[in-house]
């Protein structure tokens, strides 16, 4: 479907931050039932990354992390943990389909699957994008690199299902990951969350640092 001017225009007042709370809870609501105007806010994000690191993004509350901190520092229950670096960068939200090599969306023929990351204090985002077709997520990283000697690491959390690790994340940038085949039946609506763990990931196969970021995957 084709967006009007008018339509590009507000997508990019909203990628700027130049919205207040209403018009932006407004334009989020026709995101997730709009895919292309979905698409038209990521490819304005493409555009402005370099000013977004600038923009502070509303930060969930406080009040997400309890419960998944006590999954994610219970003992693992499956033996198997995926472990795959990437590398990764936009700052703030990605939705939509362009994070395909920033080229321009093209027509997937597999739902598409979203996830926007920002730490409570508004210092740490990750941008998600699931092609469920292609077994394939582009993530972007943006705002504080973690300290020296540490990483932040991404976890899958499905269910009841112990939290699998998808790899260490890199400290800025935009990269691909394949998502294993034993994983692939559990993106659908699952949660990704960042823990700040040890160089090189957690050792012990659960998490050990304190959740940075944690949200959902939505369908778009």
């Amino acid at each position: 479907m084709m967006l009007s001017d008018d339509d590009i225009a507000l997508a990019g007042e909203y990628v700027l931050g130049a919205m207040d709370r209403a018009e932006r809870s407004a334009i989020e609501a026709r995101m997730r039932s709009d895919s292309a105007f979905a698409a038209e806010i990521a490819r304005w994000e493409l555009r402005l990354d370099p000013m977004l690191a600038e923009i502070p993004p509303e930060a969930p509350p406080a009040l997400a992390w309890e419960a998944l901190e006590d999954r994610l520092f219970a003992p693992p229950k499956r033996p198997a943990w995926a472990w795959f670096g990437f590398a990764g960068g936009l700052s703030t939200l990605l939705l939509g389909a362009v994070l395909w090599f920033g080229a321009p969306m093209q027509r997937q023929q597999g739902p598409l699957w979203i996830s926007d990351l920002v730490s409570s204090d508004g210092q740490v985002r990750l941008a998600a994008l699931y092609d469920e077709q292609r077994g394939e997520m582009r993530v972007s990283v943006g705002g504080d690199a973690p300290q020296q000697g540490r990483d932040f690491e991404l976890w899958l959390i499905a269910g009841e299902a112990a939290p699998v690790s998808l790899g260490v994340m890199p400290r800025s940038g935009a990269a691909a990951m394949p998502i294993p085949d034993d994983l692939r039946a559990l993106m659908a609506g699952a949660t990704l969350a960042i823990t700040d763990e040890p160089a090189g990931g957690s050792p012990q196969g659960r998490a050990t640092g304190p959740v940075v970021a944690l949200a959902p995957l939505r369908r778009i």
